[in-house]
């Protein structure tokens, strides 16, 4: 009876572990003309999205899930996240130099190559987290083009 009770604990264990996250996120990077540290940060609150994406060094306060990676310069990269079915936005850059922070010129134009999910473009600014938000409901694709 011990031994049935323990199959049944394990058995329901797996089953709430896998609707945990039972989301599977596949980005596509386009478009990348330089070999770089690819800066990514996934967001699911506006706030912290938006917090973030003001600043001039991106921030892990707020990040779901990131990733940091050398990523040579290549016409297409694949990276795949694990994540709960929801709504999300991400932010990214191809960090050049190493400073962890997308350089701009004087006019505050970025020098370094970045993205959005949603390939969303701003006004003369980052999209806000509406314009760059997408839903994973089980396996999603987000093909980003690095501008």
């Amino acid at each position: 009876m011990r031994s049935f009770l323990n199959h049944t604990f394990f058995l329901f264990v797996c089953i709430l572990a896998s609707d945990c996250f039972a989301g599977e996120l596949i980005i596509n990077l386009g478009n990348q003309d330089k070999s770089g540290t690819l800066m990514l940060a996934l967001y699911d609150n506006p706030e912290d999205y938006e917090n973030s994406v003001k600043k001039e060094k991106q921030s892990e306060v707020g990040v779901l899930a990131g990733i940091e990676a050398y990523i040579e310069s290549q016409k297409l990269s694949q990276f795949t996240l694990d994540l709960p079915d929801g709504s999300y936005a991400i932010a990214l850059f191809i960090d050049l130099n190493g400073n962890k922070k997308i350089d701009k010129n004087f006019l505050g134009i970025p020098k370094e190559q970045y993205g959005f999910s949603n390939n969303a473009m701003g006004t003369l600014s980052a999209p806000t987290f509406e314009q760059a938000q997408f839903t994973v409901a089980g396996v999603t694709v987000q093909n980003i083009n690095l501008k």
